[in-house]
């Protein structure tokens, strides 16, 4: 069995290259914010950066948050449940049963983060491949050939393979 390799701190999560791999992405704004450039140099990093944008999306601000009330919700409703589970109120079935609802009450913020970071991801692929530059390791894919086969891009350095649009706007870096 292949090793994996070890995920780095400036990667983002899984995403599938052209042919259905998972691979781990790079992050730019984080590598730009770092100043990590062993994998891309500072002029093109700074432009991707850019384009990706540094900031949260109004998305993950509202998941973000919505997190946050429920995580001060669950604290309050376990210090209540604790009190009264002391005091001998309730037994400690009941105290368990109390807290099946808030368990329940983080899955819509989950979901709605995981959500974001998908479009995210995909943004993150979009521009990577506009500046030529292969998502998963940076190497700048410009002018190399596709394959025949399925028409997509093979990256030398790590072996990903990616559809590169069809025009860039983007100017070479």
């Amino acid at each position: 069995m292949a090793e994996k390799e070890p995920r780095t701190t400036w990667q983002t999560g899984p995403i599938r290259d052209a042919r259905g791999r998972s691979v781990g992405q790079l992050d730019p704004v984080i590598m730009h914010l770092s100043r990590r450039h062993d994998a891309i140099p500072p002029e093109p990093l700074r432009a991707i950066a850019q384009d990706v944008g540094i900031g949260m999306t109004r998305a993950n601000r509202i998941a973000f948050w919505a997190g946050v009330v429920c995580l001060v919700c669950l604290c309050i409703a376990l210090v209540i449940l604790l009190v009264r589970l002391e005091r001998g109120t309730i037994g400690l079935g009941k105290f368990v049963r109390s807290l099946l609802p808030y368990g329940g009450i983080w899955i819509a913020p989950y979901a709605f983060w995981m959500g974001t970071r998908g479009v995210r991801f995909q943004r993150i692929t979009k521009v990577m491949l506009d500046h030529r530059r292969c998502p998963h390791c940076g190497y700048d894919i410009r002018g190399l050939p596709a394959d025949e086969t399925d028409g997509a891009t093979v990256c030398p350095e790590c072996g990903c393979a990616w559809l590169l649009p069809v025009e860039s706007c983007r100017r070479p870096a």
